[in-house]
């Protein structure tokens, strides 16, 4: 069986075969995002509870000026933007070249060709009434789109009024400690992934089925000391699937270790308290009858 996972990071796409009777499904999807309030250490509270997200680039002229108002979510840096949005695929918080959307290249006769890059070389040598040069930076952005390209994705749970663009762009405070999350998330994503495939994967389907186009949270309340090593998990809410459960709190196990905390982090009991709730999707592929 191949399945597709979210971790608040990545995708992995596959396909599953039925029976003869039945057309080949689209493949299955199974979704787990990560939300990570921050800390509830007196000195760093929010005045509300702000979400962190990781952070992804928007272009500039999708940027707003700053004001003082106080986001929705936390992330590496401060930005405004005049619409929030976020992308419709799944995967790590990325914001990609979509190269479907780029123009087209129209085939364009020799001659014109050759006048075109004639006025090129001319118009690069022309200065305007300041004296400045004309530069040509069409290589450099052709360049820049080489990189990244593909389909913008999106890795957390956001709120419903959070509409569906082309990539993500939200309203973020900078957070202190957002580093350090990232290293978390790096750190737990790929093992939290491989033990709900397994889950998934030791299922009768029919039960799969049953566990279809609902969400399945686990919320685990997790313990490290100054050193930044785990000492305790805590389930606080159960999912009602053990699996999906014992995902979370293994992952975090298994990892262990999460250097450099910020000693800021540190509670009046002597430890770093890091509050997780996992979220799984599953959605079933869609069977329809070939005869």
């Amino acid at each position: 069986m191949a399945i597709s996972l979210l971790l608040h990071l990545g995708l992995i796409t596959g396909v599953i075969v039925w029976a003869p009777l039945f057309s080949p499904p689209k493949p299955e999807a199974i979704e787990i995002t990560l939300d990570t309030p921050p800390p509830a250490a007196p000195s760093k509270q929010s005045k509300n509870n702000q979400q962190i997200v990781r952070k992804s680039l928007v272009p500039d002229q999708m940027k707003a000026p700053d004001d003082e108002t106080l986001a929705r979510f936390l992330s590496e840096q401060r930005q405004r933007v005049k619409k929030e949005m976020q992308a419709s695929d799944n995967g790590m918080t990325e914001n990609r070249t979509n190269t479907s959307t780029l123009p087209k290249k129209s085939v364009t006769p020799p001659k014109q060709a050759q006048k075109a890059q004639e006025k090129t070389q001319v118009d690069k040598n022309d200065t305007d009434k300041d004296g400045y040069r004309t530069v040509d930076i069409t290589k450099e952005l052709a360049e820049m789109n080489a990189l990244n390209q593909g389909q913008s994705t999106v890795g957390e749970s956001l709120p419903t009024d959070v509409k569906i663009g082309s990539f993500t762009a939200l309203n973020t405070d900078r957070y202190l400690f957002y580093s350090f999350y990232a290293r978390i998330e790096e750190l737990v994503r790929y093992r939290w992934e491989t033990r709900v495939m397994t889950t998934i994967n030791g299922m009768d389907p029919a039960l799969a089925m049953n566990l279809s186009r609902r969400n399945w949270n686990t919320q685990v309340e997790f313990l490290l000391d100054k050193r930044g090593f785990l000492q305790k998990a805590m389930v606080m809410k159960e999912s009602g699937v053990k699996g999906f459960d014992a995902a979370a709190v293994n992952a975090f196990k298994e990892a262990r270790v999460f250097p450099n905390p910020p000693q800021e982090m540190i509670e009046e009991d002597g430890y770093i308290h890091l509050r997780y709730t996992f979220t799984v999707n599953y959605a079933p592929p869609t069977l329809v009858n070939s005869r």
